[in-house]
């Protein structure tokens, strides 16, 4: 058993965030509302922090087929381990009088959870003005110039 893994200090504690609006401007994020995450964080032998984040919050992203305002629901599962000598974290964790700065590791990991689109519209088997849907047509219509492909496929199966 390695002694310098074990907990000197530890806190767990509910912390309500607020990610400030210039963090997603630019993004396909319209809003982002406050939500709740649960902090472990303790200190070891080493002098080193892990930080331990879980939350379940939602994003406020436009429908993909709509472009109507839904809510995106996302899980986060932060661990991180807090040293002096990683560069990488002081670029957005701050020991300051004993505080830690958060908002960047969340924000890193919300962004990993933004979807490329996202809808809950029934729109997927309607047409609209001429204008269809990619990936729309039933999976049965086979494209008339892959027929004769597959007729080679079906012969060499059997």
């Amino acid at each position: 058993m390695d002694l310098n893994k074990v907990p000197i200090k530890s806190m767990q504690e509910n912390v309500l965030v607020n990610i400030p609006k210039v963090y997603y401007q630019n993004t396909d994020i319209l809003d982002i509302p406050d939500f709740v995450i649960m902090l472990k964080i303790f200190k070891d032998n080493n002098q080193d922090y892990h930080l331990f984040l879980t939350s379940k919050a939602k994003m406020v992203l436009k429908d993909a087929l709509t472009l109507d305002e839904v809510m995106y629901p996302f899980e986060l599962n932060i661990e991180e381990k807090i040293t002096d000598d990683n560069e990488n974290l002081q670029n957005f964790i701050k020991k300051q009088q004993n505080t830690l700065d958060i908002i960047g590791v969340l924000w890193e990991n919300i962004v990993l959870e933004i979807p490329i689109s996202y809808s809950t519209s029934k729109l997927e088997n309607e047409y609209h003005d001429g204008w269809e849907l990619v990936g729309s047509k039933p999976k049965d219509e086979i494209d008339p110039r892959l027929a004769p492909l597959l007729e080679l496929y079906d012969k060499e199966k059997e």
